[in-house]
């Protein structure tokens, strides 16, 4: 046993999984810029992800609270196929929270709605617009915790800290109000709220 013990605390993890504090970095925000808009027009339709909201600080990061993250996310990507918004609703950019199929925004936000109802606030879990490596734009969902800024994402199952995602963060929904984005400036060793 402390063999293992020496080896978790050599890669951070505890023995259910959660992470160390050597991953605490967040995203550093600025001033308020455009909506995306096929967010725009959800929160038009009266979405459920929109509107202002108390911020928060981190959620605190639990063994608990890390196996409830990635069994939220391991299930939303089993449950929903992917598929771009042209092929089911005609249209280049509807957000919605899916049923059964759906493309990057929309599992974001079903994994959103399932951690919102598990007691996580807005203001913990704020969309992102991302650019992956290769210059397509995807969206993600940040969950700002006491350990740093987490990414699920619908393209791994793996749980990884923002910045060993790869990918360039371009804005992300505000910490008082789900309707406004900032820009995402970069990244911190502090996180203000």
């Amino acid at each position: 046993m402390p063999i293992l013990l020496a080896v978790l605390a050599l890669t951070g993890l505890t023995l259910l999984g959660a992470p160390k504090a050597f991953a605490e970095t967040w995203l550093r925000t600025g001033g308020a810029t455009s909506v995306p808009a096929g967010h725009h027009f959800y929160c038009a339709r009266g979405g459920r992800h929109c509107g202002a909201h108390r911020a928060v600080g981190p959620a605190q990061m639990t063994d608990r609270q890390w196996a409830r993250l990635q069994s939220v996310n391991a299930q939303v990507n089993r449950a929903i196929r992917p598929a771009n918004d042209i092929d089911v609703h005609g249209e280049p950019d509807v957000w919605q929270i899916p049923r059964s199929v759906g493309d990057c925004e929309d599992y974001a936000m079903l994994k959103r709605s399932k951690l919102l109802r598990a007691g996580f606030a807005p203001s913990q879990l704020p969309l992102a617009k991302t650019r992956l490596p290769w210059g397509e734009a995807h969206v993600v969902l940040v969950v700002r915790t006491t350990q740093g800024d987490f990414v699920l994402d619908n393209l791994r199952n793996e749980i990884r800290p923002f910045h060993k995602t790869g990918y360039r963060f371009l804005k992300m929904q505000a910490p008082n109000n789900s309707s406004t984005w900032l820009r995402v400036t970069g990244r911190t060793g502090h996180l203000s709220i």
